[in-house]
């Protein structure tokens, strides 16, 4: 993981001295700042996965 952008000016999420972006709107798997597509989505996604599934998960419901 690299460190945080320390430039405070930025235009629409970009950073304008080193052109870190902050993904924050992702669409179709891009973000809509900057267009790139390599972006790991469960680092982005709202979601947070559980460390361990509950075994009441893995049983089939009949």
């Amino acid at each position: 993981m690299t460190a945080p952008c320390p430039h405070p000016t930025r235009t629409d999420g970009v950073c304008d001295a080193c052109g870190d972006c902050i993904h924050d709107v992702i669409l179709n798997g891009a973000c809509f700042y900057c267009g790139t597509t390599e972006i790991d989505p469960h680092a982005v996604s709202p979601k947070k996965l559980p460390e361990v599934i509950s075994p009441d998960r893995l049983v089939r419901k009949k």
